[in-house]
């Protein structure tokens, strides 16, 4: 059984006290909770919610600022959007003990909610997060024009840009692709980058985490330059513990390039022994 929530809230910049985020529950068994990556949405997970909610109840968690959830001041500072989230999880799980797992923008602020809950977080799961320092040469990301421009021409600029950063194999940049990421262009309105550009931010986290932790990079994710090792012995510097996956020839948006592999990975990791 699957619920969707949906609210609409105003905020004032110096007063955020309270925030209930837009959702989408389903499955049974232990709770897992899902956060989506910048200018994105729970449609991030599309191709992992059904497989995960095999195991366990998915709760798949809409930000502050982005799809249905309300929005946000944009100049937030970092450590109230975090305590945002973190009270908004505390409605949604009140006192219980639950799994989390982010991607890209989503995977630095799962981290940093897992630092603050502390041993709440059973198991922390992250897909090609930010909070890394960034290396190589600027990707060649478009602007999106304007709607009275046409939408074949938004269409054909949204391609390309999921190309250039997201999806790795030009072929499964679908029509699907590009339709789940155009609505989630018109539906943000909260920039992420800040936090998940912030160098040294994830080697933070993980040296307060009490949980144990999973990253999982595409092996030809073109934000990690020159390859992903040296974000991994930077991951590995700081959690010598933690578990690393790599699949190759998948890009940054690697769970829904390659959803086989990455739901497998997740689940290996996250399903109790």
């Amino acid at each position: 059984m699957s619920s969707f929530n949906c609210h609409d809230c105003s905020l004032s910049s110096d007063l955020i006290f309270h925030m209930k985020l837009s959702k989408k529950v389903v499955g049974q068994g232990a709770p897992l909770v899902l956060f989506h990556g910048g200018m994105g949405s729970i449609n991030h997970w599309q191709r992992n919610i059904d497989a995960l909610a095999e195991y366990f109840t998915v709760y798949a968690v809409e930000l502050p600022g982005y799809g249905e959830s309300p929005s946000i001041p944009k100049d937030t500072p970092r450590e109230e959007y975090v305590r945002v989230v973190c009270e908004s999880l505390d409605e949604i799980l009140p006192h219980e003990r639950f799994s989390l797992a982010g991607f890209s923008f989503g995977g630095i602020m799962a981290a940093l909610c897992a630092a603050r809950l502390g041993s709440r977080i059973v198991k922390l799961s992250l897909m090609g997060p930010g909070g890394f320092v960034p290396m190589g040469p600027k990707l060649d990301l478009r602007k999106i024009p304007d709607a009275s421009e046409g939408l074949p021409a938004v269409r054909a600029v949204l391609k390309h840009n999921l190309q250039v950063m997201m999806i790795a194999d030009p072929l499964k940049v679908t029509e699907e692709a590009i339709d789940l990421h155009y609505d989630n262009v018109l539906r943000t309105r909260f920039d992420g980058r800040p936090f998940s550009l912030s160098p040294g931010l994830m080697a933070q986290c993980l040296q307060q985490m009490k949980c144990p932790v999973q990253i999982v990079w595409g092996g030809a994710d073109t934000l990690c330059y020159p390859n992903v090792e040296p974000r991994a012995a930077e991951a590995r510097a700081a959690s010598p513990s933690i578990r690393i996956d790599v699949v190759a020839k998948a890009g940054h948006w690697v769970q829904f390039e390659a959803p086989l592999e990455v739901n497998a990975l997740m689940l290996d990791f996250l399903r109790p022994r």
